[in-house]
């Protein structure tokens, strides 16, 4: 298995989307998204013995979520970084404080979905949305779309 590392502005964008689109407070996102940074280090350095990577003191990754980084533009985008990061877990390298925010984190998929449901009668990662237009990370590109179904996508206007 192969395990991605992401970087500290790849979680900044995860949690300001989670306080855009998810019913978290402030401090449940910062929480969420430090154990998820160290269940990820975790899984990189199991996967991976023997390799170097840089692992961020507490400070500096918080400080790292306070620069500039915007959240994602659409639950569409949020939904897939959240399915890329679960991707590069192995849970077996996980202590338990570690799964228990990879399931919340997979709980809030869960809400997201239904609510994506309710709202447009088709899943998130349905076809018909624009999920496969959206990068598999936490880093969007520029031009990702900024609605959540291709039909609404491939009408918009071009500058």
């Amino acid at each position: 298995m192969s395990i991605r590392i992401f970087t500290i502005q790849g979680y900044a964008h995860l949690y300001r989307s989670l306080l855009r689109f998810c019913k978290v407070s402030n401090a449940e996102a910062l929480e969420l998204v430090y154990m998820l940074n160290t269940a990820n280090l975790d899984s990189y350095a199991y996967t991976h013995p023997g390799r170097k990577y840089a692992q961020s003191s507490p400070v500096r990754f918080f400080a790292g979520l306070g620069a500039d980084f915007l959240p994602y533009r659409t639950e569409v985008q949020l939904y897939k970084a959240m399915a890329a990061l679960d991707h590069h877990m192995d849970h077996e390298a996980l202590i338990a404080s570690q799964r228990e925010e990879v399931q919340h984190m997979r709980c809030l998929m869960r809400e997201l979905d239904i609510a994506f449901y309710k709202t447009f009668g088709m899943d998130i990662d349905d076809k018909r949305t624009v999920y496969g237009q959206c990068v598999y990370g936490l880093v969007p590109r520029e031009d990702e779309p900024s609605v959540c179904l291709m039909k609404d996508w491939v009408n918009l206007p071009t500058a």
